[in-house]
C-alpha cells in the first residue's frame, strides 16, 4: 500500500517536463531515474529545491546528447544540462546499474530511485526509514564513514534538516579522528545547510557528545570548561531566525568566553565579544566562507553586547547604527533576542524591551538619515582646501569629528555649517 501511495505522490508532483526528460533519455537507450534529495522531498510531501537524476550510461555518451552541458562527468562526477528551461543535474552511471549505485550511497533515505517503468526502487529499505524518521547507513556504518568521513557531518546535517534520529550503530561508528582529512570548504558547506535546520539543537547536541563539533571547530574545547556555556549556545542557535548567517553568529557569539573566563571576578568574561569576533573570523575563514559573510557574522558577534535601552537618545542610537551598519542593525537585535532566550528559556522575557527598541531603530531607519561618514556633505578634499591641510591623519580626524556632530542632528549636514563647526572646534 505504501509503495503504491508513494509512487502516486511522485507521479503527481514531478513536473511534466522532467517526466519528458526521463522518457527522452529512455528512448535514446539510457534509462534515467529520479534520485537523491529531490525524491526524498517528494516522499516527505515537500517541494524539492533541485532535481537530481541518475542515468545508466557513460558521461561521454550523454555529453553527445547534450552538447551544451557543464561539468566533467566521469565516475563520480555530474553533468549539468538545460532541459525545457530548467537546469538539471545528471549523474552518469559509468559501469553499474541503478541498484548497485544506490547501495553505494551514504544513507538508506538517499538510496531511493524512481522512473515510470520500474516504479520506486528501494533496495536498502529507505521508505521504511523515512516513515520511522530514522537515518541509517546503507551498509556497515564504519565502512561508510571511512569511505568518506564527510558523511559524518552529512548525517548531522540531515538530522538538522529533517529532525530525524540516528540509529545506535550509526552513533557508535562515528569517529571524529577521521574529520581532519575533510576539506574545510566541504565542512563549511555542510554546516551552512545544517545550521538553518529545524532539528539544529538535536544535531548540535549529538555533535558535542560525539566530539564532532570540537573536531571541526577546536575552539569549542575551551568553551566546554565554562559551566553552562555550550548549552546556552545551543539554545541560542535554536531560538534565532533560521538564516544561515544568523545561525553562525549565534553558534559563535560566545566563543570568546572560553579564553576570557575569569571565575570569581567581575566582569566574568572581560571583552569576550571582541575576542569572539577575532576567533570567529579565524574559524569562518578557515572553513572558506565568503569574505562578505565573514565580515557580517563577525560584526554581529563583536557588537552583540550592545546597550539594549529603548530610552537612549536619537544621537546615541544613530551612533550605534553608524558603528554596526544599517544593514546589520536589525540582525543584531535579533541576535540579542535569541541570546536572551538562550539565557532565560523564556520567550516573553525578550519581548517588550526589544519591541520598544526595535520601534526606535525602525523610526530612525525610516527617516532615511545619514549614518556613515560617506554621507557627509563634505569630503577630505573640502577640508584640505578650507583648512590648507596636506593629506594625512588630521583630515580623517576632522571627518570623524564632523560625522559624530551630524549624528546628533542630521539637519546639520550642510557644507557651510560643518565647516563653521570645525573651525570653532579648532579654536
Amino acid at each position: 500500500m505504501w509503495k503504491w501511495w508513494a509512487a502516486r505522490r511522485i507521479e503527481k508532483n514531478i513536473p511534466p517536463s522532467l517526466q519528458d526528460l526521463i522518457a527522452f533519455l529512455g528512448q535514446k537507450g539510457f534509462p534515467a531515474f529520479l534520485v537523491g534529495g529531490s525524491l526524498r522531498s517528494l516522499l516527505l510531501g515537500q517541494k524539492p529545491g533541485d532535481w537530481d537524476f541518475a542515468v545508466e550510461g557513460s558521461s561521454q555518451e550523454i555529453k553527445k546528447i547534450f552538447p551544451d552541458h557543464r561539468g566533467p562527468g566521469g565516475r563520480f562526477g555530474t553533468l549539468l544540462i538545460r532541459w525545457q528551461g530548467r537546469t538539471v543535474e545528471l549523474t552518469c552511471l559509468e559501469s553499474c546499474s541503478i541498484v548497485q549505485d544506490l547501495w553505494r550511497r551514504d544513507f538508506t533515505i538517499n538510496a531511493l530511485a524512481w522512473n515510470p517503468q520500474q516504479g520506486l526502487i528501494d533496495p536498502a529499505g529507505g521508505q521504511k526509514d523515512l516513515r520511522r524518521k530514522i537515518i541509517r547507513p546503507t551498509g556497515n556504518p564504519r565502512d561508510r564513514f571511512r569511505e568518506d568521513p564527510l558523511r559524518i557531518i552529512r548525517f548531522f546535517r540531515f538530522q538538522a534538516e529533517l529532525d530525524f534520529a540516528g540509529t545506535t550503530s550509526l552513533f557508535a561508528a562515528i569517529d571524529p579522528t577521521l574529520l581532519p582529512g575533510v576539506a574545510p570548504e566541504r565542512t563549511g558547506a555542510e554546516m551552512d545547510r545544517l545550521l538553518p535546520g529545524i532539528g539544529v539543537e538535536k544535531a548540535l547536541q549529538g555533535m558535542l557528545e560525539t566530539e564532532v563539533l570540537t573536531s571541526i571547530i577546536p575552539e569549542f574545547n575551551s568553551l566546554l570548561q565554562v559551566p553552562g556555556a555550550v548549552e546556552h549556545v545551543r539554545r541560542t542557535v535554536g531560538a534565532i531566525r533560521p538564516d544561515r548567517d544568523l545561525r553562525w553568529a549565534a553558534l559563535l557569539h560566545d566563543i570568546g568566553k572560553g579564553i576570557t573566563y575569569n571565575p570569581g571576578n567581575r566582569p566574568l568574561f572581560p571583552d569576550h565579544e571582541k575576542e569572539g569576533a577575532r576567533m570567529a573570523e579565524e574559524i569562518l575563514t578557515r572553513l572558506r566562507l565568503a569574505h562578505s559573510r565573514v565580515e557580517k557574522i563577525t560584526t554581529l558577534i563583536r557588537w552583540h553586547m550592545f546597550e539594549l535601552d529603548p530610552m537612549l537618545s536619537d544621537g546615541a542610537l544613530r551612533r550605534f547604527i553608524s558603528r554596526v551598519g544599517r544593514e546589520n542593525v536589525m540582525d543584531l537585535v535579533e541576535l540579542r533576542r535569541a541570546d536572551i532566550i538562550g539565557t532565560t528559556r523564556q520567550f516573553h522575557r525578550a519581548g517588550p524591551q526589544i519591541q520598544a527598541y526595535l520601534r526606535r531603530i525602525q523610526e530612525l531607519l525610516g527617516e532615511d538619515q545619514q549614518f556613515t561618514r560617506e554621507d557627509l556633505a563634505i569630503d577630505g578634499h573640502d577640508l584640505m582646501e578650507y583648512f590648507d591641510l596636506e593629506p594625512g591623519p588630521r583630515v580623517g580626524e576632522l571627518l570623524d569629528k564632523a560625522h559624530q556632530w551630524i549624528l546628533e542632528d542630521p539637519s546639520r549636514n550642510i557644507r557651510e555649517e560643518i565647516l563653521n563647526y570645525l573651525e570653532q572646534e579648532k579654536k
